[in-house]
């Protein structure tokens, strides 16, 4: 079985109009090491705003002589799996282009596997778990947002969550809305969900503004309540 850690950079956050302008993965071994590693350069077809450029300090020289999206994703297609952090946003951008592999999401399992910490990015569990030079690259060597980078510390992610649980376990929490144990908006904010006033939940789940994620965190700890009472 092929598990394949990918990541990309993009000129937005929306796939509507936004495009991809950099992918990179690599493949985890048997011994949880990395092997084939891979990054290209894509030709959006569009200009990078200075604010997506901010980020990732992509630039459209960098690009021009670059593929387009169509030839520059066939060495990434071919895995059983894909992991990536916030893989709701790969999976929007390349999840036709890869033919919609099943993908594992470390966003959503470390909120299921470390609730407590007060955040889940990618950098954040790298620095909170001692993850600095992962694989062996060198600190100096990893630039934040930066799809090689990224995906080497996804991948150190990655790792740690199969020391602690199966994949199934991670592929199933990945399939489901991300799972919320802290309020991080409202009057409830650095709360507990199953410590704020049950009305409170209702309404959130009723609530036609509140998006798929925290409805369905409302839900699983009103069922708590309910299984505990």
């Amino acid at each position: 079985m092929t598990v394949r850690i990918i990541d990309v950079e993009t000129t937005g956050i929306d796939p509507a109009v936004d495009k991809v302008i950099e992918i990179a993965s690599v493949d985890l071994t048997r011994d949880f090491g990395i092997t084939a590693r891979r990054e290209t350069f894509v030709f959006p077809g569009m200009p990078i705003p200075p604010l997506a450029a901010s980020v990732h300090h992509i630039i459209d020289e960098d690009v021009i002589y670059a593929r387009p999206l169509d030839e520059a994703i066939v060495p990434f297609r071919g895995a059983d799996a894909y992991v990536a952090h916030n893989a709701k946003f790969e999976q929007q951008f390349l999840g036709a282009a890869l033919g919609n592999p099943p993908f594992v999401c470390t966003y959503k399992c470390a909120l299921r596997l470390w609730p407590e910490l007060p955040k889940h990015t990618n950098q954040f569990l790298r620095y909170h778990f001692g993850l600095i030079e992962p694989f062996g690259v060198p600190r100096k060597d990893i630039a934040a947002h930066r799809a090689l980078s990224d995906v080497i510390v996804t991948t150190a992610i990655f790792v740690k969550m199969m020391q602690e649980t199966t994949w199934q376990q991670l592929l199933e929490w990945s399939r489901e809305p991300a799972l919320f144990t802290v309020f991080s908006f409202g009057k409830h904010m650095g709360q507990r969900y199953d410590a704020v006033p049950v009305d409170y939940l209702l309404w959130m789940i009723n609530e036609p503004g509140m998006d798929e994620d925290k409805k369905f965190s409302a839900r699983h700890w009103l069922e708590q309540r309910r299984r505990a009472a």
